[in-house]
């Protein structure tokens, strides 16, 4: 059975820790960040969501949670508005193992095909889906149909998208499963399931996805959060599922 990545999301917006409950007041995310590394995580998830609506940046802020991640063995993922060069270059310097293409970046194919050429695995393009569209979040229009988008990347070359049905992010209602085998058919490359995941429920589901589709994992935010499971609990779940195998694929239909 292949190995499930469970990514905790660390979204920084003003130098903050984005989307916390209000009861728990202002977060340092490197706190946040540490303590999901205490907690086991192998994989962090960064986002930064300024530069990604074009508020400005959290560039030191990311590299220094990259440094403090790196010392504690663990992995980042550096995302949020990487559409240009400059942004590309930015996020590598700051030695993060992965860095996800925002979806506006495949407006631009030739630098995303560039991108996937020159930097390999280190490279995950974002695939935002609203309907049968790839539709960046906060854009006014669609980059192009799903089923053309994932004929691209998989031409290009890339080794993994990040999933997100736009209208599950953040909404706690479950994740895309159909969404997810579906997409799975079309692309060559591992996907990692953004959005949806509210309880341990959902966790176990999308881990039984990885022995029928290319799903190798997920990135958690609002529900670890909000205490509705603890990292712990949602690990313990993962390596249960895994080591006691998955079931049967689904009869959804995409």
């Amino acid at each position: 059975m292949p190995r499930f990545e469970l990514l905790p999301a660390v979204d920084i917006a003003g130098g903050t820790l984005a989307r916390a409950p209000r009861a728990t007041g202002e977060l340092n995310p490197l706190d946040v960040a540490r303590s999901f590394a205490l907690d086991g995580a192998e994989w962090l998830h960064l986002a930064d969501l300024d530069r990604a609506f074009d508020r400005g940046a959290n560039a030191s802020l990311l590299a220094d949670i990259v440094r403090e991640a790196s010392t504690l063995g663990v992995r980042t993922q550096y995302s949020g508005g990487i559409d240009t060069a400059d942004a590309l270059d930015t996020a590598l310097a700051s030695g993060c193992a992965r860095v996800n293409l925002s979806s506006a970046a495949l407006a631009n194919r030739d630098f995303v095909s560039d991108a996937i050429r020159t930097h390999g695995e280190r490279i995950a393009v974002c695939v935002d889906v609203r309907g049968g569209t790839v539709h960046p979040r906060g854009a006014k229009h669609p980059v192009g149909e799903l089923d053309d988008i994932l004929a691209f990347l998989s031409n290009a070359g890339c080794a993994r998208l990040i999933l997100t049905d736009v209208e599950r992010d953040g909404a706690l209602s479950g994740p895309p499963l159909a969404l997810l085998e579906r997409v799975s058919h079309g692309s060559c490359g591992d996907i990692i399931a953004s959005g949806g995941a509210a309880n341990l429920g959902d966790i176990e589901a999308l881990v039984r996805l990885t022995t029928f589709t290319r799903v190798r994992g997920a990135i958690v935010g609002r529900a670890l959060l909000e205490g509705r499971f603890t990292l712990p609990e949602a690990l313990e779940r993962v390596r249960k599922v895994e080591n006691h195998g998955a079931a049967q694929p689904s009869e959804r239909t995409p």
